[in-house]
């Protein structure tokens, strides 16, 4: 049964991350929001694009071979500092993408933009938890001492 569950829950979730990456490739062709990126303080659908298939491409190899068990501990290190770092730099452009994308852009109004902001706040939730984790354990050290 765990395997069952394990096995659809990869699946939605990478069809969800091909909807949304889908979902950035139609708006960034969009009229309305071909000038987000150009500004300095404005959303980068790009580097969102890029961001969701780098994930779908970790998610897919993840289903397939395991990937995280087949990283070395120091690789695995790496490996979670980009994570992080990623996950940061699409949590600003989404931040960015809501403040500034027109309320009446057609091509805007799907679905899958909601699943972005979702994923948006999973992440910010996610960096929340690692600096509390980290900052928990400098303190810890910090008292033992």
């Amino acid at each position: 049964m765990k395997n069952i569950l394990t096995i659809s829950s990869s699946i939605i979730g990478m069809v969800l991350l091909a909807f949304a990456y889908y979902y950035l490739v139609k708006l960034d062709d969009c009229l309305c929001t071909q000038g987000l990126a150009t500004e300095g303080n404005q959303a980068n659908i790009t580097h969102l694009k890029y961001i969701e298939l780098f994930l779908l491409v970790i998610a897919l190899l993840n289903f397939f071979f395991a990937f995280k068990k087949m990283l070395s501990p120091l690789l695995s290190i790496l490996f979670f500092i980009v994570i992080i770092v990623l996950y940061a730099i699409f949590v600003m452009n989404v931040i960015k993408l809501y403040r500034n994308i027109p309320n009446d852009c057609e091509c805007a109004l799907q679905w899958p933009r909601y699943f972005i902001y979702i994923q948006s706040l999973l992440y910010s939730i996610t960096l929340l938890l690692i600096f509390v984790g980290i900052f928990m354990s400098v303190y810890k050290r910090s008292i033992q001492k």
